[in-house]
């Protein structure tokens, strides 16, 4: 049973909305099951506007502090959080009395639920199936992870999402959260200042921006900045946004995610003021308490509208199928096959030219390993050289140091310049194979609608290798060879220029061990991540291409058996469409009166 307790943005209103999707969901059952995933979802929006549920993800780049920042938001540390990529599942946090998680799978296991009272408890449970370490590339079969926690604006009926994060070195990451963003309502897009906004986080926003209305911005990680540099920074990006994006006087909220989880561990209300969380949280409260239900409102109706669309273009296409005579469907079969068998060359061609783009990349790859590797080595041994210059009395625990504090900044800042690059020749070969691939499926698609001689209008895909902006750096990885006199030892009985060559050579042998290591690993992750990308790529192009030639050819066979059929009943069944195209566009006109 429904009900009516709907006041977004008037009660009225909304009531005309609701009554309307339960016709238009009425009328799509009746129609038949050619029609029920369509049903469904407008089924789902119905539930929406029932229950005022607004999803609020937070969205941006890998290691930008998204589970942080919801842990700040509860006041508690339940969402786990680390150094290496994370989050690979949606993970829903949504009101409840007592806190409680529910594991949910893609397959037919049964969901697992669990009550605790114990967050730190809930916290690894939870990251059992949400990180990469415990669950790589989600091999336990995870659709979504449901928090629920007794919080106060949770209770408003406002579902906050911590999702997979873009840019990650795990590229099924960037491309999850890219297929959830339509069962979004509002955003929160995080960045931070090191580096302020990335060209991935710009091409992400681009996306969130054409699907997603309201969008909150946070720059967080304030507290490694001075006042002079948050306030040139948020400058900085504000520009950014509003030149790259459209997107006019965007309001950003400066704070440190950090701070916040340390205030409420401690207890230390000058801790909570200097992380500027609460600025954001009241923000966020008056948001809920007077515009949340508007612009779900605005969300639900543009989702609505976009289902209706298609009803209204199978519809068409199926009027279109009962009206063809026979020999004229026959004669277009006979030249879509063959349009068929040009278009599958055209395949195969593409996948030769992606295998040979896919070795130069490899090629590329090991050019700018080899780069880094001759730079780093040069970075270290230069602080080596001044270690030594500058101290009569060398200590080797102390150049270790050194070096452990030289290699995270040394190697983010040429992450950043070689990712850049890396990242401009990948999305270059990748969008080329993707413009091949769309030419190709788009061409058999336009030869499929002029078959029912329906407007088609030619779609685009766009999605690229993303580097990640953090590897996994390993420090202290120091060679340990035993022997039966220690070499401190011998150190200490040889004279000192002996002891310091002693000293410089196992320093400079480890600085080949580090420089080895931490290249190898972003090496070794972007090789994987370039092989997931590719074979992803030709499997998507290969799967789209079957699809589309596959639903195609049954159109047409239907078409044919149909006319086939006694004559009273394909001009019953013809009449029972013509008349829901009818009144299917009315609804459409009726809709767009909602719109704002």
């Amino acid at each position: 049973m429904y009900t009516t307790d709907i006041n977004t943005p008037s009660k009225q209103t909304s009531n005309n909305l609701y009554n309307l999707l339960i016709f238009s969901a009425e009328l799509i059952e009746s129609t038949g099951s050619d029609y029920l995933t369509y049903q469904k979802h407008l089924q789902e929006i119905i539930e929406r506007l029932e229950q005022k549920k607004f999803h609020l993800a937070v969205l941006g780049q890998f290691k930008r502090g998204k589970s942080s920042l919801l842990n700040a938001l509860l006041g508690v540390e339940i969402l786990p959080t680390s150094v290496i990529p994370l989050t690979s599942i949606p993970t829903f946090i949504k009101y409840g009395v007592k806190p409680c998680i529910e594991i949910h799978f893609t397959d037919s296991k049964e969901n697992i639920k669990i009550v605790s009272d114990s967050h730190i408890e809930l916290r690894d449970i939870i990251s059992t199936y949400v990180t990469e370490d415990k669950n790589p590339e989600n091999r336990l079969n995870v659709e979504k992870v449901d928090i629920y926690y007794n919080s106060s604006f949770l209770s408003t009926g406002v579902v906050l999402i911590d999702t997979p994060g873009i840019g990650s070195t795990h590229l099924h990451n960037t491309r999850a959260t890219l297929n959830f963003l339509p069962q979004c309502d509002a955003a929160i897009f995080i960045v931070s200042a090191d580096p302020p906004i990335t060209e991935t986080e710009i091409n992400f926003l681009s996306e969130v921006e054409k699907i997603i209305d309201k969008i909150f911005f946070i720059i967080n990680k304030i507290d490694y900045l001075s006042s002079t540099e948050i306030n040139e920074v948020t400058g900085f990006i504000v520009n950014v946004i509003n030149e790259k994006c459209g997107i006019t006087a965007p309001q950003l909220f400066p704070l440190s995610a950090k701070q916040a989880l340390n205030a409420c561990k401690t207890n230390n209300p000058l801790l909570k003021k200097q992380s500027k969380v609460d600025l954001f949280i009241e923000y966020l409260e008056e948001f809920i308490a007077h515009d949340k239900d508007a612009v779900l409102y605005d969300a639900l109706v543009k989702k609505a509208f976009s289902i209706l669309n298609d009803v209204n273009l199978q519809v068409g296409m199926s009027i279109k199928a009962f009206k063809m005579p026979i020999q004229e469907a026959l004669s277009k079969l006979s030249h879509f096959n063959t349009k068929l068998k040009e278009a599958e060359k055209q395949k195969l061609i593409s996948f030769d030219i992606l295998a040979g783009e896919r070795k130069r990349l490899l090629q590329l790859l090991e050019e700018q390993a080899e780069y880094l590797r001759n730079k780093s080595k040069e970075h270290l041994k230069s602080i080596l050289d001044s270690y030594f210059s500058k101290n009569d009395h060398i200590v080797e625990n102390e150049m270790r140091d050194l070096f452990s504090k030289a290699i995270p900044i040394f190697h983010e800042h040429e992450l950043g310049e070689i990712s850049t690059f890396f990242d401009s020749h990948v999305n270059a070969i990748i969008n080329e194979q993707l413009s091949r691939a769309n030419n190709i499926i788009n061409s058999v698609r336009n030869n499929a609608a002029n078959i029912f001689d329906i407007p088609f209008q030619s779609q685009e895909t766009t999605e690229g290798l993303v580097i990640a902006r953090e590897p996994y750096w390993v420090l202290h990885q120091w060679k340990a060879i035993l022997r039966p006199i220690p070499e401190e030892f011998i150190d200490r009985i040889v004279p000192k220029k002996m002891r310091e060559r002693r000293i410089r050579n196992r320093l400079e042998q480890q600085i080949d061990i580090l420089v080895l290591n931490n290249v190898e690993n972003l090496r070794w992750s972007t090789l994987q991540n370039i092989n997931s990308t590719f074979r992803k790529l030709k499997h998507d192009s290969d799967e789209q291409f079957t699809y589309i030639t596959d639903i195609t050819s049954k159109v047409i066979a239907a078409t044919i058996e149909k006319r086939n059929n006694i004559e009273s009943e394909t001009s019953n069944e013809l009449w029972q469409l013509e008349e829901m195209k009818i009144k299917i566009e009315k609804i459409i006109l009726k809709l767009k009166e909602f719109q704002h």
